[in-house]
């Protein structure tokens, strides 16, 4: 006679120990997909109602809910918003087993997943694995648990490799689709993955570019785009200095690609870092249609560059004040380079008024100044006693470092109006010499030249410093010994101007 063979199904061994055969258990479903793909969605639909109509179906078990992670990766649990709540009603103990389709499903971090498979062990709550057909609180769980968890694991790390090695190619090969970029200021992307330009975010880019070159930090720009209530990309109205700064030094908007700026450090946290030369970059021009023509951004990286150098010869960290002073952070001793600021007098009679000083009294550079001494306050003591009276001695003079020079606080606005009323009169005079810059300089110093030269012939006499004139064309004023104020403009051309 043949043998008689009993079918043993998977699911029906989920009823497990006898004691659950006496009574009703509450059960969940976890479900899981990693990517938002078509093809995966169906099979994320299909393994809830799966879970659900099977739960429903056998009169041992009450149906107590599903827990579903749609498009999350299974290599980090901080992300998975239904498995954390499932380990809370854990936790509440809200349910006596749960459901999985397998093991990589509830998790491919092997650590992540033991400490939550213990943490439901000891709680006494239960976990079936379909496709390895095992129960957590099985015999030899743990060890079965460790090595395919570990499996799985390592798994992940393949599959990640292989994704990096494709993308690698892709980035060789100029494969601009293959960006993983989200959506940023002044392009969209059409349904076949490439950029195309957002015509109105595209003139926002055009402003930032041309503000920044007239003389604004990214700082402004930020304030004056939030207070405008203009829409960044994803439609917040909230911009600050990283989002204008980054605007100005991506490549993309020249319409280039520079392919892994950044990479993922660690595929289980998916933490991503600058390459600062731990991996490959590539680099392909014309990738996209462009929004700022190459020379415009080749000036902003020069102004950046220059701003940068201005900050570290200055020992400042902005570049511009927040206040509405154009020339606060521009005007320095001639002597020794140190910045003025502003100071009130303590003296008798001068009701704090307000003046401008070198704020280095002994100079940075230490070079003399011949015919210019000082002599230090004598130090307080506390001693009142005759003998050490007589014992005093009064300082002597010293020989001063700086210029120690004061001028009024209205000098510097002084000084610009009548330079560049000076400029503007004599023009023809200058002419030449601003054609030669433009020959002859740099792009940065060419680019001002000819817009000191536009300016003149448009703004014409002032009687006021209007801001937007100071910032876009004084670069720093100089003070020297006797007050003399030098008026530096970008372009390099400096004008000494006597204001008393």
């Amino acid at each position: 006679m043949p043998k008689k063979i009993s079918v043993l199904y998977p699911l029906q061994s989920i009823a497990g120990p006898t004691d659950y055969k006496k009574k009703t258990i509450r059960v969940v479903a976890y479900c899981r997909v990693s990517t938002g793909s078509e093809v995966q969605l169906v099979s994320y639909r299909a393994q809830v109602k799966y879970y659900e109509s099977y739960i429903r179906e056998r009169p041992e078990y009450i149906f107590s809910g599903i827990y579903a992670d749609e498009g999350i990766s299974g290599t980090d649990l901080n992300k998975r918003d239904e498995f954390k709540q499932m380990m809370q009603d854990a936790r509440d103990r809200k349910f006596d087993m749960i459901i999985t389709k397998s093991l990589s499903r509830f998790g491919r971090n092997t650590l992540d997943c033991l400490n939550c498979l213990r943490e439901l062990k000891s709680l006494g709550i239960d976990v079936f694995f379909e496709s390895e057909n095992f129960r957590l609180l099985g015999t030899n769980s743990e060890l079965l648990i460790s090595l395919m968890s570990a499996f799985h694991q390592a798994e992940s790390e393949n599959l990640s490799e292989n994704i990096k090695w494709g993308l690698h190619k892709k980035y060789a090969a100029g494969h601009i689709r293959s960006i993983p970029s989200g959506k940023f200021l002044g392009y969209d992307k059409d349904k076949h993955g490439d950029l195309v330009i957002n015509e109105d975010q595209a003139e926002l880019v055009k402003r930032i570019y041309q503000e920044f070159l007239d003389g604004y930090s990214p700082y402004h720009i930020a304030k004056r785009f939030t207070n405008e209530s203009l829409l960044m990309a994803y439609g917040g109205k909230q911009w600050c200095v990283s989002h204008i700064t980054k605007v100005l030094k991506n490549e993309k908007f020249k319409g280039d690609t520079m392919f892994q700026k950044t990479f993922n450090t660690c595929y289980l946290t998916k933490k991503r870092a600058k390459n600062k030369g731990e991996l490959n970059k590539y680099y392909l021009e014309n990738s996209h249609p462009a929004i700022i023509d190459k020379e415009t951004w080749e000036l902003v990286q020069m102004e950046f560059a220059r701003r940068d150098e201005f900050l570290k010869a200055h020992n400042f960290k902005n570049y511009h004040s927040q206040g509405l002073n154009p020339f606060e952070n521009k005007i320095f001793c001639g002597t020794c380079g140190s910045a003025f600021c502003r100071y009130e007098s303590k003296r008798v009679g001068e009701d704090n008024r307000p003046y401008l000083r070198c704020k280095s009294f002994n100079g940075r550079k230490w070079t003399d100044i011949e015919g210019r001494m000082f002599t230090p306050k004598p130090l307080h003591r506390k001693s009142r006693e005759a003998y050490n009276i007589n014992r005093r001695k009064d300082p002597l003079p010293r020989q001063m470092y700086c210029t120690d020079i004061q001028i009024d606080v209205d000098s510097p606005e002084t000084a610009f109006i009548t330079a560049w009323n000076y400029m503007v009169e004599n023009k023809v005079s200058f002419e030449d010499e601003w054609k030669s810059i433009v020959e002859w300089g740099d792009k940065l110093l060419a680019y001002r030249a000819k817009e000191l030269m536009r300016l003149v012939e448009e703004v014409g006499l002032i009687e006021e410093a209007a801001y937007e004139l100071v910032i876009k064309t004084l670069s720093h004023m100089e003070v020297g010994v006797d007050g003399e104020i030098n008026v530096i403009f970008f372009s390099g051309i400096g004008l000494e101007v006597v204001t008393k």
